[in-house]
């Protein structure tokens, strides 16, 4: 069981603190057997964690430029970095919406999103992708959010239906005219993946995703087919987000995730340390859920999130890696 990949994500790369005190956590993590570190670097509100002309960096991002910081810690320690881009959450500090109001999607989400169907929404994320790939030069691109962020109903949504001879206000679940607008938008999303693989393959970098760990449900209701991704070979990695209290539910999930990657690409698994609506482990509680997903065929485990990982936690990772 020793031979499992093993990541974290940070919601925010200044999680890691200053340049000494990431350079020490870095290690700790290397210590514990971490493999991939994967800071979110592009969050909902719109802003980035990165130097970049092509979006609005967060004016609260240091100088020092943490991410380059990051990625030569982990390189110190063996360890990779996944940049973590929440890929069509725009929310109230969005350039792309300030400057295009239009692009906004139509959903009953809380959580404001671009139109994912929109071409220029696409072209506009994959600049921000490529931006960081050329300065950066990080071992790989994390791809998150990467849906519709529920049904949306915008204007161009609407009319790329209604030249379909489809009135989105009538095509209900169920009927022949919802289908037709799923099948739009999961090729328009997975459509997308195939052009972030194109790049990251270019750049000779890796491409990994966090998805849905429920399947298909996640088709209809935000466009997201990622066993397509895994068949096509789109992705280096997948991660479905694999969060329960439930060490059953876990192990339940993970054989649903084989069955439909059935080996095309890696699974590591999410496992949810600590997050309100999911899950609240204790150090057990994580050993156990690492252990089961393993024993069922995963091939590593990403927890989230670093802010949550005690020394304890830590140590227990520590004592699964070491076998």
């Amino acid at each position: 069981m020793a031979d499992f990949g093993l990541g974290v994500w940070s919601h925010r790369i200044t999680d890691f603190g200053a340049q000494d005190e990431m350079r020490e956590r870095v290690a700790r993590l290397a210590e514990a057997g971490f493999d991939l570190v994967i800071p979110c670097v592009k969050n909902p509100p719109g802003v980035v964690d990165f130097f970049t002309d092509a979006a609005d960096v967060d004016p609260e991002y240091p100088a020092w430029d943490p991410l380059k910081v990051l990625i030569e810690a982990c390189a110190r320690e063996g360890m990779k970095v996944h940049p973590w881009f929440c890929v069509f959450a725009e929310g109230e500090k969005s350039r792309l919406l300030r400057q295009h109001p239009e692009y906004r999607a139509r959903t009953e989400e809380k959580m404001q999103w671009a139109c994912a169907c929109r071409e220029p929404v696409q072209d506009y994320v994959l600049a921000l992708c490529h931006s960081l790939a050329e300065r950066y030069r990080p071992a790989g691109v994390h791809l998150d959010y990467i849906r519709t962020g529920g049904v949306c109903k915008c204007d161009f949504c609407a009319g790329e239906m209604k030249a379909r001879g489809i009135a989105i206000a009538d095509a209900a679940p169920g009927t022949p005219q919802f289908e037709t607008w799923t099948n739009w938008r999961v090729a328009k999303i997975t459509g997308f993946v195939r052009r972030v693989h194109d790049l990251t393959s270019r750049e000779g970098i890796e491409l990994s995703a966090a998805v849905f760990g429920g399947y298909p449900e996640c088709i209809p209701s935000q466009g997201q087919d990622w066993a397509q991704w895994a068949e096509e070979r789109l992705v280096d990695f997948m991660f479905p987000m694999n969060y329960t209290q439930s060490a059953r539910v876990a192990v339940m999930r993970t054989k649903a995730h084989l069955a439909q990657v059935a080996g095309a690409v890696p699974v590591w698994e999410g496992i949810c340390k600590r997050a309100g609506q999911f899950s609240r482990l204790t150090p057990q509680e994580l050993g156990e859920q690492v252990r089961a997903v393993l024993a069922e065929g995963a091939r590593g485990v990403v927890v989230f999130s670093y802010g949550s990982l005690t020394a304890d936690d830590l140590a227990i990772v520590r004592a699964v890696k070491a076998g």
